[in-house]
């Protein structure tokens, strides 16, 4: 198995008429998010970070003001995160029947056991958040121990921009789903979903 996934957040804040505003966006099947991502390989922690808030955002004019610290391992017991995009096998055997979908760097999938060169994972996405009406993805696979990582470790960032934008506005991902990135205000705390509320917690003891 692999070691530890590094993943990154951005608080990024403007004041506006002497509010303080963060930038979040909704995704139209995950809900309300804050900005956030996997470090890909190569990257370091502070080139992820912007990149990620461009691509959730199409923001380029960022600056980083503040490394707000770390969750060491984010994952419960009995989760497993995807360390590199992978097959997902019916049978612990590179030659079993693969699922047609892969599973992407940076998912976090359930743990069941593990078989030699192998484990047992399953994932669950539904069509929205909150408030679901059906099940997109539903994957109990096998998948190669070196695609597996046991830890996750997330990284917080303060940044600001100096672009004018909008209070709102919409955006293509890479994967064609529409986003809306837009500023809310920092108090009262936002309704972001969860776990991500916990990050607020984090973060608010620290801005």
């Amino acid at each position: 198995m692999s070691g530890v996934v590094q993943k990154v957040t951005a608080f990024v804040v403007r004041e506006r008429g002497g509010v303080q505003e963060l930038l979040v966006f909704k995704h139209p099947t995950a809900g309300i998010q804050i900005l956030a991502g996997t470090v890909e390989m190569g990257e370091d922690l502070e080139t992820a970070v912007k990149r990620e808030v461009y691509e959730e955002t199409g923001l380029q004019s960022v600056a980083i003001e503040a490394y707000l610290g770390c969750f060491e391992n984010e994952l419960l017991e009995g989760e497993r995160i995807i360390a590199e995009t992978t097959q997902v096998y019916i049978e612990p055997d590179l030659n079993a029947m693969p699922y047609k979908e892969k599973l992407t760097k940076g998912l976090t999938v359930n743990y069941h056991s593990t078989q030699e060169d192998f484990t047992h994972i399953s994932y669950i996405e539904y069509d929205k958040h909150p408030n679901p009406t059906c099940i997109c993805y539903n994957i109990i696979g096998w998948v190669p121990n070196e695609n597996i990582g046991v830890r996750k470790t997330r990284h917080f960032f303060l940044l600001n921009t100096q672009e004018e934008t909008t209070d709102a506005w919409e955006l293509k991902s890479d994967r064609g789903h529409i986003f809306m990135p837009y500023w809310t205000p920092l108090s009262p705390k936002p309704d972001i979903i969860s776990p991500q509320d916990k990050w607020l917690d984090f973060v608010y003891e620290k801005i």
